[in-house]
């Protein structure tokens, strides 16, 4: 199946619901995580080779595409079938992998042997509560609960011992730039796992359940 865009268009568009951008494939569960959402939800494209900021790196593809498929096998219940292209620019190669949705639920493994399930919302990969979960966002109304991979567990440990986060706090703490800490921030205050106050005009972000 071609792909009729051409990268810059693709790259143009940014990360969304259907798009990520991946400078490559460091981790097995994660990046299974990334391909489960995909597939329990409308389908979607990774671009490895390019970093959050759109710029081209490049990828060895064999060696990516190697990675991928090795996930979808082993990490993901059932295995995803995944469609591969590569395209060129100056030089460098970037290396399409587009899942589509599936049928049925698909579930990912994590580091810890738990097989659990994932779905895309906006441009993040969200977990879905089990049973237990659910209960838990039925409580603070929250459906589903956005828990956002690792780089969101650092925050929320710090929420669970501080009252407030400033953006300028969590960049620091993430070694992020400003407009990446800002959105992702809001998009946790958009999703309901954060909620926020203004003091002196500056956003404070907080734990939504912990103002309950």
């Amino acid at each position: 199946m071609a792909i009729s865009f051409s990268l810059y268009d693709l790259i143009k568009q940014g990360e969304g619901q259907e798009l990520d951008f991946k400078l490559s494939i460091t981790s097995l569960p994660k990046i299974a995580r990334t391909l489960v959402a995909f597939a329990n939800s409308a389908g979607g494209r990774l671009v490895v080779g390019v970093d959050n900021s759109g710029e081209v790196i490049g990828v060895d593809a064999e060696q990516e595409k190697f990675m991928l498929i090795q996930a979808a096998k082993k990490y993901c219940e059932p295995a995803i079938y995944i469609h591969f292209t590569t395209m060129e620019q100056q030089g460098k190669t970037v290396l399409i992998a587009e899942i589509k949705p599936g049928k049925g639920e698909y579930r990912a493994l994590n580091e810890n042997g738990d097989w659990l399930c994932y779905v895309r919302v906006a441009d993040q990969t969200v977990l879905v509560p089990d049973a237990f979960g659910q209960a838990a966002a039925d409580k603070y109304n929250l459906k589903p609960i956005p828990i956002l991979l690792e780089e969101n567990q650092g925050l929320v440990a710090f929420l669970e011992k501080n009252t407030f986060i400033t953006v300028k706090e969590y960049m620091q703490m993430m070694d992020i730039p400003y407009t990446i800490a800002r959105r992702s921030l809001h998009d946790l205050y958009k999703h309901g796992v954060l909620g926020v106050e203004y003091i002196n005009n500056v956003p404070h972000y907080f734990l939504s359940h912990k103002r309950i």
